[in-house]
């Protein structure tokens, strides 16, 4: 099986052995190419809908892969048992509060996880500060493109994060020390997006908008320092 870039990158990221429960994981995709690749033991397949656990249940009796894949229907971290021993908790596509809610509300089920991947469709960052403030330490951050979209993709592990400035955690300290090639690109559309919310407040005509344009005003400015220097190093390589 040929997974998409983004999910490419997710396996990428998980070590020969692992045992993965991949939450929220539509067709069962990357549990099946792991289980094909010899990467995992066995996986469990999981979401809160029937009809994605169904086109799921397809994926996995056409690659004949019932027998190491469990599927349940449940809604997060739920679904876990501690006799499955999971040891590798893959969230892919999902907004980052929702990934938030998903590792708050299921918090006793993380104790024996050895690293959580994750991949959050937007609000990257207040993932990466829950993530910080809750005992893990953001190990790797790969970007990946797919069709007209950059995925961030965040492994983290239990440790704590040395990275405490809430700025540069936020948008992803992995990241902001290796630079990569589509760093640049992340920023444009993370400025991109502020601007348009730079205007939508100057346009509101509220008292109190004034703090919150001073605050937008100085990220935008931070954003745009990161990608001067990001700009300037890639030029060294």
């Amino acid at each position: 099986m040929k997974l998409t870039p983004r999910l490419q990158a997710i396996a990428e990221l998980i070590p020969p052995g692992s045992v993965v429960a991949d939450i929220g994981t539509d067709h069962a995709y990357l549990p099946v190419y792991l289980l094909q690749e010899q990467i995992c033991r066995r996986a469990i397949a999981a979401d809160v809908k029937e009809a994605p656990l169904a086109q799921a249940q397809e994926t996995v009796a056409a690659f004949n892969c019932h027998q190491k894949i469990d599927l349940r229907l449940g809604d997060g971290l739920d679904v876990l048992k501690e006799e499955d021993q999971v040891d590798t908790i893959v969230i892919a596509g999902l907004g980052g509060r929702t990934i938030v809610r998903i590792l708050e509300k299921g918090q006793e089920k993380l104790k024996n996880i050895k690293r959580l991947i994750l991949q959050p469709m937007n609000e990257a960052g207040c993932l990466r500060l829950y993530l910080a403030k809750n005992g893990f330490a953001i190990v790797t951050e790969t970007l990946v493109t797919e069709g007209k979209h950059l995925y961030e993709i965040i492994l983290a592990k239990p440790g704590q994060e040395q990275e405490k400035d809430p700025f540069r955690l936020a948008l992803g300290p992995r990241l902001l020390e290796n630079n990569p090639p589509l760093l640049p690109v992340l920023l444009q559309e993370k400025i991109r997006k502020l601007r348009t919310v730079y205007r939508s407040l100057q346009r509101a005509q509220k008292e109190d908008v004034s703090k919150k344009l001073h605050k937008v005003q100085k990220e935008l400015t931070c954003l745009q320092e990161v990608l001067d220097h990001a700009g300037k190093r890639t030029d060294n390589h």
